[in-house]
């Protein structure tokens, strides 16, 4: 494989991924450089890029300085929803990966972004990992028989509780704008609606919003690339003319990735959050998208999905 830059492979890149991600069980949306570019500058902007290419596909990596000597990872270090070896075909992609292991300086190597079930990792494991990670698990609703055939499959009390809850909120004058930011001015816009939101929310009590951090700056960031490509979906909840709720997610062909979202805490009564989610899901169905991937495992979502996507990371020391 040769040395490259990832601009010099970017359009590539992502054309790969689309080719093979089902096949060889690649989140289609985070492994793209919509996702990862992002990821990297925002959260590792000092770790140096070893980016390769060749006939087997592409390989990108970070080199992280550590005491014990570098620890290479894929783009996406924070997550690892992302996997940094592309290409049709895992045997000869994963052939030219042992051969840079062999070649590169490094203590120790995590491959991201594997599932167990793919020959991908039945290639990776050929290298002899020390180990995996625990799964990095993504919440999945599966929406290619619409949306009555989706809310059929969920308990009769939560039926019962989405629904009371979309009326409670419609009753008291909520409505739900719909936006595709499509240009960078566009995406300015929304973004100043939604963490005016943020600020009502208890996510900035906790430091763990889009406001003055890290994960702000890299959603941001990422917005604007999917917003490019048409991809990128926004949903605002309002009361009495203001913003109180808001999803932000992208499509890329059939399936939708929810990335953040929040509300104003003043009104915990109103479930706001629940009613977000009944028009994403409702919309996403409409749009004819088949898979939401809801992100990180969390207790709340599981009422909402009908499956877990997992994948590993496998960590391969220097021998």
């Amino acid at each position: 494989m040769e040395s490259c830059t990832f601009s010099d492979i970017e359009t590539s890149f992502d054309t790969t991924v689309a080719a093979i991600a089902a096949s060889q069980g690649i989140d289609p949306i985070c492994s793209t450089s919509k996702w990862i570019v992002p990821v990297a500058d925002t959260f590792s902007p000092r770790s140096e890029r070893l980016v390769y290419t060749g006939n087997s596909g592409h390989i990108a990596l970070l080199a992280h300085d550590t005491p014990n000597g570098a620890v290479l990872s894929g783009f996406d270090a924070v997550w690892g929803f992302a996997s940094p070896c592309i290409g049709p075909d895992p045997t000869r992609l994963v052939d030219d990966l042992a051969r840079l292991i062999s070649q590169l300086e490094f203590h120790v190597m995590a491959v991201a972004g594997l599932d167990p079930a793919s020959s991908l990792f039945d290639e990776v494991q050929g290298l002899g990992p020390a180990g995996y990670t625990d799964t990095a698990d993504r919440c999945i609703a599966d929406l290619g028989d619409g949306f009555d055939a989706w809310i059929g499959r969920r308990s009769s009390r939560f039926r019962r509780s989405l629904r009371a809850a979309v009326y409670r909120a419609e009753s008291t004058g909520i409505t739900v704008q719909t936006l595709s930011p499509a240009s960078k001015a566009e995406v300015a816009t929304a973004f100043e609606r939604l963490l005016a939101v943020e600020e009502t929310s208890w996510k900035t009590d906790a430091d763990s919003g889009l406001v003055g951090t890290s994960l702000g700056r890299f959603t941001r960031a990422m917005a604007e690339r999917f917003a490019a490509s048409g991809s990128l979906r926004v949903q605002f909840a309002r009361l009495d003319g203001a913003d109180v709720g808001y999803v932000v997610g992208a499509r890329l062909a059939d399936r939708y990735r929810g990335f953040q979202h929040s509300f104003d805490k003043s009104y915990p009564e109103l479930s706001i959050g629940k009613l977000l989610q009944f028009h994403t899901i409702a919309g996403l169905a409409d749009e004819g998208v088949r898979t939401y991937d809801m992100g990180m495992h969390m207790a709340y979502k599981e009422s909402y999905s009908d499956r877990i996507e997992s994948t590993v990371t496998a960590v391969i020391p220097k021998r």
